[in-house]
Order: structure tokens, then sequence, then C-alpha cells
């Protein structure tokens, strides 16, 4: 079983520092070079349900990256078991809503989440978003798109700390996460040239 539980591990504290380029062993380098998917579990909330940090490469600099990972209502037209997303307007403030399709028989796993993002000169960018109501306990994350090399492509960072309400151990579950990673990253690939201007 394969899904995604979007929706990853920011403060304050941490929002208010600059975004860099994190220090990956010289394996992990390779990996992200060669268009592979680097995964770090990290120790979720409370030890219960999902923590896990994902790095991936694409081939296109931030300001083409940016965009698709900024922009969620559009989510459900790339991102893999998406059924649906939207945006919501509630209090004066922007919600973002995605619906997960998952198998038969589980529920489907919703959430609105509310975003932060930040935009910096030098080409880096982050969204976080924490959990308003949903089919979760828990559900924060995190994007952040930074230059790689060069500044001519984009090291995604993809970040998750999650508990889903539902009927399956966590370990089944974040081994079911861990293994869509790939995915996501690749999906976002496709619709980074999908949506270029020629």
């Amino acid at each position: 079983m394969r899904f995604l539980c979007l929706l990853p591990l920011v403060s304050a504290a941490a929002l208010a520092q600059p975004l860099s380029v994190p220090t990956f062993t010289e394996a992990e380098a390779k990996k992200l070079d060669a268009g592979e998917t680097v995964i770090h579990e990290v120790k979720p909330t409370g030890n219960k349900g999902i923590g896990v940090e994902s790095f991936g490469v694409i081939d296109a600099p931030t300001t083409e990256v940016w965009p698709v990972l900024r922009d969620c209502e559009h989510f459900a037209t790339f991102m893999p078991r998406m059924k649906s997303s939207s945006l919501k307007q509630e209090e004066g403030a922007t919600l973002c809503h995605v619906e997960l399709n998952l198998p038969f028989p589980l529920m489907n796993l919703w959430s609105d989440t509310k975003s932060v993002q930040r935009e910096e000169p030098a080409g880096h960018y982050h969204r976080a978003w924490t959990l308003v109501r949903g089919s979760y306990r828990r559900n924060s994350g995190s994007w952040s798109v930074l230059p790689w090399g060069d500044g001519k492509k984009t090291l995604v960072i993809y970040a998750i700390d999650s508990d889903p309400i539902i009927l399956i151990p966590d370990g089944i579950l974040r081994s079911a996460q861990t293994g869509s990673l790939p995915e996501v990253f690749q999906s976002i690939r496709k619709r980074v040239v999908a949506v270029r201007t020629p």
C-alpha cells in the first residue's frame, strides 16, 4: 500500500532562520545528483504517526519549481493519490483543502491547513503548514526550495510530522509514506516541465 500524507517539522524559531542547503554525505550528494531521493526518518511528535524529511533535485531553477509547490490548489492535478485540492477563505485566512484517495476499505484522509510562506532574494523559498481541521490528530509540514549546484537546478526539501486518524499501525504507515516519496519527487519534475513557459 502506497499513499501520501501531505502536509513537516517547523517551529517559529526555524521560520526566523535564513534558509540554507543542508549538509549531505558524499553518498547522499551523489544520489541527489543522480536524480534519486534521499530520506531521513525523523521522530514524530510524541513518537506517534509519521516523521520524515526527504530531499530531491529538480532539473530547473527555483523560480520554476516554487510556484508548483506554493500553489496547493493544483496539487490534485499531479500529486500521487491526491483526489482533490482547493483553496478556501475563512475568517480572513486562506486555507488549503486536500483529500487523499486511499485504497478500499480505508477512508480517504482530508485536511484544511493554514500556511506561512517565505521568499528570500537569493531564490530561497519556504512554505510551512499547520492543521486547522481534518482526519488527522496532527498534520504539519513544509516545502523548502533552494538553489542546487550552479543554481540551474533546485533542491526540494519535503518534511512531514503527521498523525492520521486511521486504523493502521505506525510502522506500516511510515513504510508506506517512505515508499511513496520517490514518486512524489518524480511527479514534481513532470509538473515543472508541464507548466514551463516555452
